[in-house]
């Protein structure tokens, strides 16, 4: 039987990450210039690896204690484009766009699945010095060629 990936009890989601999946990150140009280990990246570092996989951020989101979203970051190019919440709430279009309306994120009761936006991701792996969060492939609501991961503290 595999074993289940659990979430320890105190453990609070603080970010949200959308990323190339590990097949076309390392192809990717954007960010080709400088890969950096998960633990040693900087606010502007858009591509990070973890053991055997390397993954170029599209997606930021940073999250309150509550789960709710604080900032908003898209990564481009140039680099990464922030916008805090009151910079969302004056684009409502924007935020509507982007899906950023009932933002929230939560970890499943029994600890296996983070519930983001009322759609429930199971836990494929959980990188326990990085406090990353895996999320299983081939879930219909995460893009082709994409990955979702979460920051814990």
């Amino acid at each position: 039987m595999k074993n289940i990936a659990k979430l320890p009890k105190s453990a609070e989601i603080t970010v949200k990450y959308r990323v190339l999946d590990e097949e076309i990150s390392p192809n990717n140009t954007n960010c080709a210039n400088k890969v950096v280990p998960y633990l040693q990246m900087k606010d502007h570092d858009c591509s990070f690896k973890i053991e055997e996989f390397e993954f170029d951020i599209e997606r930021k989101y940073v999250l309150n204690k509550n789960g709710s979203l604080k900032e908003y970051w898209r990564y481009l190019a140039e680099g990464p484009l922030t916008y805090s919440m009151q910079q969302l709430n004056g684009d409502l279009k924007f935020k509507s766009h982007e899906k950023l309306n009932n933002f929230n994120i939560k970890v499943k009761e029994d600890r296996t699945a983070i519930i983001d936006n009322n759609t429930i991701f199971k836990i494929e792996r959980i990188f326990e010095k990085e406090k990353l969060i895996l999320i299983e492939k081939g879930n219909k609501d995460i893009l082709e060629g994409r990955r979702i991961l979460y920051a814990y503290k």
